[in-house]
């Protein structure tokens, strides 16, 4: 019967006479996977330094787009109040030529009512001076 003990660690020297529990093999082994784990945790933080960078990006374009957006809204409104401003503004000229149309024919009337009132005190003036 075989029972699973694991092994006793076998206790070295290396090439500068360390101390060492792992056999040479397994030393380099985890020496590389230590390098490795540096580079990527290294990477890592790269990464993370770029994707800030993006973010912060990101966050100035959408502030950027926001204060277009609200430029925007803003020109439409100024638009509409324009046209709304020019719509009264028709309608008050309009308003202002009827009014006027009115005094005038008003006075065309008075005109010619003074004439014919004229004509006739002409016409009895020539009536009373030739007889």
């Amino acid at each position: 019967m075989t029972t699973n003990v694991p092994p006793q660690p076998l206790v070295t020297f290396d090439e500068f006479s360390k101390l060492r529990i792992l056999d040479p093999a397994q030393f380099e082994a985890s020496e590389q996977l230590k390098e490795e784990c540096q580079e990527f945790t290294t990477r890592t933080g790269t990464f993370n330094d770029i994707i800030q960078m993006f973010m912060n990006l990101m966050d100035e374009k959408a502030s950027q787009i926001e204060r277009e957006k609200l430029q925007a809204i803003g020109l439409r409104n100024r638009a509409e109040r324009e046209v709304d401003g020019r719509k009264r503004k028709h309608a008050q000229m309009q308003a202002l030529i009827k009014e006027r149309q009115a005094e005038l024919d008003r006075l065309v009337l008075q005109a010619d009512s003074l004439q014919k009132v004229q004509q006739e005190q002409a016409s009895l003036i020539d009536s009373m001076s030739s007889k």
